[in-house]
């Protein structure tokens, strides 16, 4: 910059490079945004809600944009289609809310949960388990709990008659 305020003419360049770099950034991030979006209106049945998560205000900013495209405005008329974007709560958190309402749904008869959890899970489920919501909930029920490492998913379905009887037990100890 001189003293008389203007700039010289090599910063003026540099300037506009800069705000074209960032201008084809943005797009770029608006026309992923668009895809994105699209994608989740074809996957959503007609007249009901895409949702989409996002992982911070910016994006949420990009998003936005991206929905006020005509084209994306087009997909959401034809297909009677709305979109709502939230942010996903944390794995920690998540993991505690499924385990508390396993908890608060149990029979009064449960006295043991065994929660079965993909390895890559494990520690969320480990801080979720240890958490004082969940122990509070669990000494209410007087139930105790514990974490299984799995490979895959897998839910395993049994009546009372069938943990009463042992037949639950003797199945998944044939399956270790």
């Amino acid at each position: 910059m001189r003293r008389d305020g203007s700039a010289s003419r090599w910063h003026r360049i540099l300037f506009i490079y800069q705000c074209q770099k960032y201008h084809t950034t943005v797009m770029g991030a608006i026309d992923r945004g668009k895809e994105i979006i699209k994608e989740a209106i074809r996957a959503t049945q007609a007249s009901l809600v895409a949702r989409i998560p996002v992982a911070d205000e910016a994006n949420l900013s990009v998003f936005q944009q991206a929905l006020r495209a005509a084209d994306v405005q087009r997909m959401l008329v034809q297909k009677g289609v709305r979109v709502e974007f939230y942010f996903p709560e944390a794995p920690v958190e998540q993991a505690k809310k499924a385990m508390l309402q396993v908890i608060r749904s149990a029979e009064a008869e449960i006295e043991e949960i065994v929660f079965p959890v993909l390895a890559q899970d494990y520690v969320d489920a480990q801080l979720a388990l240890a958490s004082s919501e969940v122990q509070q909930a669990l000494n209410r029920r007087g139930i105790t709990a514990s974490l299984r490492r799995e490979s895959q998913k897998q839910i395993i379905i049994a009546s009372i008659d069938q943990v009463v009887s042992g037949e639950l037990d003797k199945y998944l100890r044939e399956r270790e």
